[in-house]
């Protein structure tokens, strides 16, 4: 494995076992206040005991406990949004590249839409109609996204179906969603694969601009958008408070590019020469 593959898969391991663990590991309790620690420094002690590693909030939260219970969201939604777009993208794509010219023109005109929207501003959109919640933000990725997963599954479509085999089930007839479902879908896991992980990354980043803005998470829930939003004003004498959460939306969004790349070498045919 290349290294930036062991890189990537280390810093989503870490990430994932901090989202699994966070009760245990968590050194406080994310939600807890302690005033009279208010924008502690890095390292301070809490005035019942232990150490604040990250310091504290304005209102003397943990900050390493709130980044990581933070992990959860980020995950929640990444994962979430992925497959909710994958559900809808992907159908779509062969859809449009196995059936009749009329459902290719629709799916074709429906992603040239989506995608001509800036996402961001979708996004936005969809966040202030639809209220802040982790549901509402997974949803809205899905929307705005899909069309990524319509438009290389349809690209791969045009590419499958040509093949010899596809055309063997066609005579045969057998029908087609047995043929998609044994013969042609195995055959795009690997750059649907890589598509996901990088809209992993999308998702992350979305989550943490949105959480930012207000239009993410609930306050109450500890997440790094959030946590960017509640230090932007405290730059000067808590830097801490910024980066700590954004060191973290970075190192995820990496190990995701890391591992997207990873995946996209191995399984490119192109590429086995220059990686030999």
């Amino acid at each position: 494995m290349s290294k930036k593959g062991l890189v990537g898969f280390g810093i989503l391991f870490l990430v994932i076992v901090a989202a699994i663990t966070a009760p245990w590991i968590s050194p406080f309790d994310p939600n807890a206040q302690d005033i009279i620690n208010s924008l502690a420094a890095p390292l301070a002690e809490g005035s019942e005991g232990g150490i604040h590693l990250l310091g504290t909030d304005r209102l003397g939260q943990d900050v390493m406990s709130r980044i990581i219970y933070g992990t959860r969201v980020s995950l929640t939604v990444a994962f979430g949004a992925v497959g909710v777009s994958a559900l809808i993208g992907i159908p779509l794509g062969l859809a449009a590249g196995f059936m009749n010219r009329t459902i290719e023109s629709l799916v074709l005109v429906a992603t040239d839409i989506v995608l001509s929207i800036p996402f961001i501003l979708l996004a936005l959109v969809l966040m202030s109609v639809l209220g802040a919640s982790l549901t509402n933000l997974i949803i809205a990725f899905a929307v705005v996204r899909w069309a990524q997963f319509a438009r290389v599954t349809y690209s791969l479509s045009l590419e499958l179906r040509e093949k010899e085999y596809v055309l063997s089930c066609k005579a045969a007839g057998i029908s087609l969603p047995r043929t998609l479902a044994v013969h042609v879908l195995p055959n795009m896991v690997g750059p649907l694969m890589v598509v996901a992980t990088l809209e992993l990354a999308y998702a992350i980043l979305m989550e943490s601009g949105l959480s930012f803005l207000g239009l993410g998470a609930p306050p109450e829930t500890p997440s790094w958008g959030g946590m960017l939003q509640e230090g932007r004003n405290e730059l000067d004498t808590a830097w801490w408070l910024t980066a700590a959460p954004g060191i973290a939306i970075m190192a995820t969004a990496i190990g995701y590019n890391f591992v997207g790349d990873w995946i996209r070498d191995r399984l490119d045919p192109r590429l086995q020469g220059v990686l030999r």
